[in-house]
Parts: structure tokens; sequence; C-alpha cells
């Protein structure tokens, strides 16, 4: 049966983009069929991520409006096989309920999962997502003010019918300082009010493209954990503080 699984933040610079792409390609890499959409208008770039800058030539406003078919708006990672729908390059688009509720039909006929890359805080299209989508992944970095806007996004994003999340802890320094408000992931967890999936070390210089092998490390062997208990699988959580 195909998911939709809804990447938000709450806040921009928490990772979310980057965790997306790398969970879709440890999960395009063991078979699965996965579909990436940019959600975000007028903020494009997930095929610079890809490194597939300059193909782009119709995004998810085409495919939503019938300026071409469903299919002609699919970019192609050859590393992992991963397929990616580029944002709107309008920053005001808003798709039509109906529109988007039969993409979302178009996709889960032809993937075995569909993650959305959705916009930071709360626009507009949100809500719309978040009806159609059967998971939520908030992503935060263990900062006061990430955790208390994904924690907000969360109750905002249950509001709307998608009251199955969790929560991912990214960019973990290891020499993490707490505070009065953060002692530790404990209260990053209990701030967002989500159940925890995954938590990862910073990278310096950020995340690379996602690869035909996983990343190295205990970054690599955490991306790859998320991934399987995405599908039900029993995968040790490492905690890093």
């Amino acid at each position: 049966m195909s998911r939709s699984v809804l990447f938000a933040s709450g806040k921009g610079g928490t990772g979310k983009s980057s965790l997306c792409l790398h969970v879709a390609g440890a999960l395009a890499r063991r078979g699965l069929r996965v579909l990436v959409v940019e959600a975000t208008p007028g903020f494009r770039g997930l095929e610079i991520a890809l490194e597939l800058p300059g193909e782009t030539v119709y995004d998810l406003s085409d495919a939503l409006e019938g300026r071409c078919s469903l299919g002609d708006a699919l970019l192609v990672h050859q590393e992992t096989q991963l397929r990616l729908i580029p944002a709107p390059e309008d920053p005001f688009y808003l798709p039509e309920e109906k529109r988007l509720s039969a993409f979302f039909s178009w996709g889960r006929e032809r993937w075995d999962l569909l993650f959305i890359d959705a916009p930071p805080a709360f626009p507009p299209i949100l809500p719309m997502l978040a009806k159609l989508c059967d998971l939520g992944i908030l992503v935060t970095t263990p900062e006061e003010v990430a955790a208390r806007f994904a924690g907000k996004t969360s109750v905002l994003l249950a509001r709307e019918g998608l009251a199955a999340q969790r929560l991912v802890i990214n960019r973990i320094p290891r020499d993490f300082v707490p505070t009065p408000a953060l002692r530790d992931l404990d209260d990053v967890i209990d701030l967002c009010g989500v159940q925890l999936l995954g938590a990862l070390p910073e990278r310096e210089g950020g995340l690379p493209p996602p690869g035909e092998e996983p990343l190295p490390g205990l970054l690599g062997q955490e991306l790859e954990a998320i991934a399987r208990r995405l599908l039900g699988e029993r995968a040790e959580l490492a905690l890093f503080l």
C-alpha cells in the first residue's frame, strides 16, 4: 500500500529538505518506488541538492494545472532512482484542493512512497497537504526556538487531521551545551510533543547529495535506520548525548 509522508519543520534551517532526500534515497536503494514532491512554492532547490540543475522543464504547478502531463514533470536521480517533482516557480501559487487530491491519487497508484517536502512555518498549502498525508515527520534542531516551532506545527497539523507524527532531531553538535530549557534530547522531545523517530549528528559542511551507497559513519547508519523504522523494521536508536 502506498504511503504519503509529509516533512515539516515550522522553522527554516533545520535540514528538513536534506533529510527528506536522504531518507528517500535510502528507501529507493532498497528497491521501493519513491517520489519526492517539492511543495515549497517560489523556493525551488531540491534539483540543485540532487545535482540536477538546469534539468527542470516543468514543475508541480505545471502538472497540477494541466500544462504538462504528470509524468513530464518528473526528474530522475540516477544514483538512487528516486523521482522528483520540483516546486512551482511562483511563490504565490496555491493549487485547488481537488487538483492536489487528484495528484495524490495519481501518485498513490504509481509509487510506494510519496515524500512531500513542505514549506517552513504554516503557509496556506500546508493544511491541504496535511489532509492528504498519512504521516508527518517533524524536523528540528536541538535549539529551543526550533523545537517550539516544531511543536506548534505538530499541533496545527493534528488539527487538520494528520495525527500520526514522528520527530527527527537533526544536526546535534558533538559539543552540545545544555541550557535551562534544553538539558538533553529528552527535553527537545518534550518541547516538541512528538514521538522520536531518529536523532542525527551534525556534519560539517552539511549533507552531500544521496548516492548509490549510504553515507559513512554514524550519520549514515542513523539515516538508514530511520528508513528502516519507516518500513516498520526494528532498528536500534543511537543517541548522542
